[in-house]
């Protein structure tokens, strides 16, 4: 009997060590593992939240660019001759595609006028401009030279041009050339640059024709919440019979303006 009793004891004390070293060495410090991951939940909950957010912020991204690559190989393959001889650059900048032709392969040297050699690359410009993959862009010309003293003495002589008025007449004119060859005229803007421009890394630096292509801004008008507090009054019922009192003042529908859209001028 008293064998019996100690083995009893003997083994309710061996469960309590057990029990007693699970508790310390496993529950606890799990117990504790899950308070802190409860703590931290709130945490991760915002760090998903903000990556999900610069997922849907690099798609939206993606598909916003995803238009420049084969603009840049169509016009790359397009100019290949003028980019081995070092005459033109076809690169991507951003959200732009910037393409630079040199100044000699276009004009000639201090004046408005195309260079003799140039028709066929104008021609060639203006084919890749009415290329599929740039249809929907917007596409700026524009020039920078430098400017052009007086010539020419008594009646014949003409007055000198600064260097914006000069590029401004050749982006001018060279638009003008590629709306007569099939450009969209509503997609081509011409500018004019100053005659000295800022370091950007471009291989073809000043005296250089510049077409930038582009997506065209697009507005999207906020949507309006109602005014808090404000509620649509109805009109007095005929069935009901109730009139508004004499000598109150009925209130008097507000005329809405209509702003007709101007017509886009050429």
């Amino acid at each position: 009997m008293k064998i019996a009793t100690y083995l009893l004891a003997a083994l309710l004390c061996a469960a309590l060590s057990a029990a007693a070293l699970f508790y310390f060495s496993t529950f606890r410090p799990m117990a504790a593992d899950l308070a802190r991951m409860k703590a931290g939940m709130p945490e991760l909950d915002k760090a998903k939240a903000e990556l999900k957010k610069y997922k849907e912020r690099e798609s939206k991204e993606t598909g916003e660019t995803a238009w420049i690559n084969p603009v840049v190989e169509v016009l790359g393959m397009g100019l290949s001759d003028e980019i081995k001889a070092g005459k033109a650059e076809v690169t991507s900048a951003g959200r732009r595609v910037v393409v630079n032709i040199a100044e000699q392969a276009l004009y000639t040297p201090r004046s408005v006028t195309f260079a003799k050699d140039s028709p066929q690359l104008r021609l060639k410009i203006a084919t890749l401009i009415r290329s599929t993959e740039l249809k929907g862009r917007e596409i700026i010309i524009g020039n920078t030279t430098d400017p052009v003293p007086a010539q020419g003495k008594g009646k014949r002589k003409i007055p000198p041009k600064d260097a914006r008025t000069l590029s401004a007449e050749r982006s001018v004119a060279l638009t003008r050339y590629l709306e007569q060859n099939g450009a969209d005229q509503g997609a081509l803007i011409a500018s004019a640059y100053a005659s000295k421009l800022p370091e950007t890394g471009f291989k073809i630096k000043d005296h250089k024709t510049i077409i930038i292509i582009e997506s065209p801004p697009m507005l999207t008008a906020p949507k309006q919440d109602p005014v808090p507090g404000t509620q649509s009054k109805s009109a007095p019922s005929e069935k009901s019979g109730t009139l508004p009192a004499a000598g109150a003042q009925q209130s008097q529908p507000k005329a809405i303006p209509i702003n007709p859209s101007q017509p886009k001028t050429n």
